[in-house]
């Protein structure tokens, strides 16, 4: 047998035995849910979660699926949101997860009220929101065909709200206590509007224009917070003229 065969062998065999060692090494062998403060789970749900993830024991670690975790969980627990999938080696997966935070309630066609959160996501769909603290209640929309764990897809410029709104450092409840309720307007002739109630008293008016409502809701706040007085933030409207300027008026017109 030739020197550069033999070489060969070694080599074949080699690697086999690397891969048998590493698939041994490498077998999962532990899964753990790691949560962050705001979420305490009992130890039946932990190994529940732990069951539905899909990640299978003594399966390499190396082929584990982060998005088919992520949608295994999600889509069977919508009040939970997965932070991240970690391969801890040489055998332990651990599962990043904290709770959805409901940021907005608004009505659905069947007459129950559709929590949803920054990401737009249907956390719940409850009959009351009675006692439920720190929620912004949107009306003048309701929705259809919705379920719980999915997304709403008609009420983007909620999303637009809530992105700006995270700049300005208005995150998840803080935004809801400051902006207690948005009404859609409809208008007959031109762009609908979004009405803004804030806890002072002023509505800001938000033209409902695809990716320019974030836009326009860092405009308003800029407005009430540098110039307003403590009389006008009580009451009236902050809203954009015609002339591109951010004033503010006692009276709401349809048509600003």
């Amino acid at each position: 047998m030739s020197k550069k065969l033999i070489g060969v062998l070694i080599g074949v065999v080699t690697l086999v035995i690397v891969i048998i060692v590493l698939g041994v090494t490498f077998t999962i062998r532990n899964v753990t849910i790691d949560t962050t403060s705001t979420l305490s789970l009992d130890e039946a749900t932990v190994q529940a979660l732990v069951a539905d993830s899909g990640i299978k024991m003594k399966s390499s670690i190396l082929s584990v699926d982060e998005s088919i975790v992520v949608r295994n969980i999600e889509t069977k627990y919508p009040a939970l949101k997965v932070i991240s999938v970690e391969r801890k080696f040489p055998n332990t997966v651990c599962v990043n997860i904290t709770n959805r935070v409901p940021v907005f309630a608004i009505g659905v066609k069947d007459g129950t009220i559709a929590l949803i959160d920054r990401e737009q996501k249907i956390v719940d769909i409850v009959d009351n929101i009675d006692d439920i603290n720190y929620i912004t209640v949107v009306t003048g929309q309701l929705l259809d065909g919705v379920q719980k764990g999915g997304f709403s897809t008609t009420t983007t410029y909620l999303r637009e709200i809530t992105a700006e709104a995270e700049n300005l450092s208005f995150v998840n409840q803080r935004l809801s206590s400051f902006i207690p309720s948005i009404e859609y307007s409809k208008v007959d002739s031109g762009v609908d509007n979004i009405l803004l109630k804030t806890n002072t008293g002023v509505t800001f008016v938000l033209k409902n224009v695809t990716n320019s409502v974030g836009t326009f809701f860092n405009y308003a706040y800029t407005k009430y917070y540098n110039e307003l007085t403590v009389n006008q933030k009580a009451s009236g409207y902050v809203y954009l003229t015609d002339e591109d300027v951010w004033t503010w008026s006692d009276t709401y017109q349809e048509n600003f």
